[in-house]
């Protein structure tokens, strides 16, 4: 019998709508709707799409689609979150390239604070998180992020210089993102599923 998603959860495409609804509205998921949030949430729309069309690595392609068990790739995130915007597109565009191996669910981290608290990074609520599970029996089979390792030191020093305001920091990040173009967190999950 297959595992549950927790609910609510999103296909990649509804999540894509979600974000784009929201943008509309000039609003955000969950409960902050900080102008900033709003902002970032229509913001992403544009790396929503350039993350999709990053060139995939082809043995990561080949190893998911050899995966010796199915598996739910659960992805904790939210509209206004740059790192799920870099990110969430690759994990579900190997999802769909992984020959129905890997089923993905976007999960709201507002929405689903007893999995986020299981899945902490550092202590922190930390996102996107992409948490894979047996798809027969629910068993966690570990978890991957919030961003890949130099995307994470960068954000930490960038983090510690008090005299940045919000928006350079959000700036280098994306730039950091476009520069690498999703081989970082491949290289990771290629690690990760060897």
């Amino acid at each position: 019998m297959p595992s549950s998603i927790p609910s609510p959860a999103f296909t990649y495409a509804e999540f894509r709508q979600l974000v784009s609804t929201l943008a509309a509205e000039r609003r955000t998921s969950g409960p902050d709707q900080n102008p900033a949030f709003v902002r970032f949430t229509d913001q992403n729309q544009a790396h929503l799409d350039r993350a999709y069309a990053v060139p995939l690595l082809p043995e990561l392609v080949a190893r998911l689609a050899t995966l010796a068990l199915p598996e739910q790739w659960l992805v904790l995130g939210e509209a206004w979150c740059g790192d799920t915007a870099h990110t969430l597109p690759i994990l579900a565009h190997l999802a769909e390239m992984s020959a129905g191996r890997v089923s993905l669910h976007v999960l709201l981290r507002s929405d689903h604070p007893a999995l986020m608290a299981a899945h902490q990074t550092n202590g922190g609520n930390s996102i996107p998180k992409l948490i894979r599970r047996d798809a027969a029996t629910g068993a966690d089979l570990g978890d991957w992020g919030p961003r890949p390792a130099e995307a994470q030191a960068l954000a930490h020093q960038l983090h510690a210089d008090k005299s940045l305001h919000t928006n350079q920091i959000v700036k280098t990040m994306n730039a950091w993102y476009e520069a690498d173009n999703g081989q970082a967190v491949q290289r990771e999950l290629l690690a990760l599923l060897s």
